[in-house]
C-alpha cells in the first residue's frame, strides 16, 4: 500500500520542509503544494524538494490552507493521502503506523491518530481507546494533520470549505470540523486511534474562541453548518455561558457569532 504525504506552505514557510521528508522508502511520496504571494519567495524553494525522486512539487500564486490542502490532494495518486504541514516532524514509524489499520480493514475510508509537541506533549486530551467516528466528537476535535484517508474515497468528493481556514480574513479556523461533517453525512467510515504519528508546533487556533473575532465567527458558522437555524439558541446559549464563567463578555461574543452564521447564509461553499 501507498502514502502521499501532501505537505502544504506559504511563502518563506518552504525553507522548513526539507525537515519534514523521511529518508527515501517504497511507498512513501511527499506531495509540495507551495502558495507564494511574491515573486521573491520563489528563490527559497530548496534544491531538494526538485531533486528528491520521491517529492513532486506544485508552485501557486495565492494564499488560504484550505485551497491549499485541496490543489495537494488534486494532484494525489497514492492508496492513501496524509495532511501535514510545514512545521510538521513525521516519525519512523509514521509510514507503518498509517497503512497497518487500512491494510487490515478494507473498509476504513479515514483515520484519525494523535499529535503532539516536539517536546512529546499531546496536543490534545486525547480519549485512550480507539473508536468508530459516528457524529462529531465532543471530547476533543479532529485536526487535518491526524487525519489518513483513503484517496479514492476523498478525491473529488470531500473537500476542505475555502471560505474557513488561515489566510481567510473572516472565518479564520473550522476547516476540519467542515471537512468532518461532509465525510460523516457522505457516510465515510472513520475510525480513532490512539497511536501518535507527527509532532508538531502548531498552537490550535480554535483554543482562542473567547479572545479572537475571527474564531467566534467561525464558531459561529460552523454551528449554523452543522444545526442550520437552531444554531442562533446554540450560539446565545455558548455566549450567555462563557459570560456568566468570566470568560468573556457576552454582547461582544454573541456578537461575532451572529456575523459568522450571517456570512454563511449569504457565501456559498465552493465546489
Amino acid at each position: 500500500m501507498t502514502l502521499d504525504i501532501l505537505i502544504c506552505s506559504l511563502n518563506k514557510g518552504i525553507v522548513r520542509i526539507q525537515d519534514v521528508l523521511l529518508p527515501p522508502r517504497e511507498g512513501l511520496h511527499y506531495v509540495v503544494s507551495y502558495q507564494y504571494t511574491d515573486e521573491r519567495y520563489l528563490d527559497l524553494v530548496p534544491d531538494v524538494l526538485r531533486s528528491r525522486p520521491d517529492v513532486s512539487l506544485y508552485i501557486y500564486k495565492g494564499q488560504g490552507l484550505s485551497a491549499n490542502r485541496n490543489l495537494a490532494l488534486d494532484k494525489a495518486t497514492s492508496d492513501l493521502v496524509m495532511y501535514a504541514d510545514d512545521d510538521a516532524r513525521l516519525l519512523p514509524e509514521t509510514f507503518d503506523t498509517v497503512v497497518k489499520p487500512f491494510v487490515e480493514n478494507e473498509g476504513l475510508d479515514v483515520a484519525c491518530f494523535c499529535a503532539s509537541t516536539y517536546t512529546g506533549k499531546p496536543l490534545k486530551n486525547y480519549p485512550e481507546k480507539e473508536f468508530v467516528i459516528k457524529s462529531m466528537p465532543k471530547s476533543y476535535t479532529i485536526s487535518a494533520l491526524e487525519m489518513v484517508c483513503r484517496r479514492n474515497k476523498v478525491q473529488g468528493k470531500i473537500r476542505f470549505d475555502e471560505r474557513f481556514g488561515l489566510g481567510t480574513k473572516f472565518l479564520t479556523c473550522g476547516e476540519e470540523e467542515v471537512w468532518l461533517e461532509d465525510a460523516l453525512r457522505a457516510g465515510l467510515t472513520i475510525q480513532y486511534f490512539p497511536r501518535k504519528i507527527v509532532e508538531t508546533s502548531t498552537m490550535l487556533k480554535k483554543s482562542m474562541v473567547y479572545v479572537d473575532a475571527g474564531v467566534q465567527r467561525s464558531r459561529g458558522a460552523i454551528t449554523y453548518y452543522q444545526h442550520g437555524a437552531t444554531a442562533f439558541w446554540l450560539c446565545f446559549r455558548f455566549a450567555l455561558s462563557g459570560a456568566r464563567k468570566g470568560y468573556c463578555h457576552f454582547l461582544p461574543m454573541f456578537t461575532h457569532l451572529l456575523e459568522g452564521i450571517r456570512y454563511m447564509k449569504r457565501t456559498e461553499k465552493a465546489k
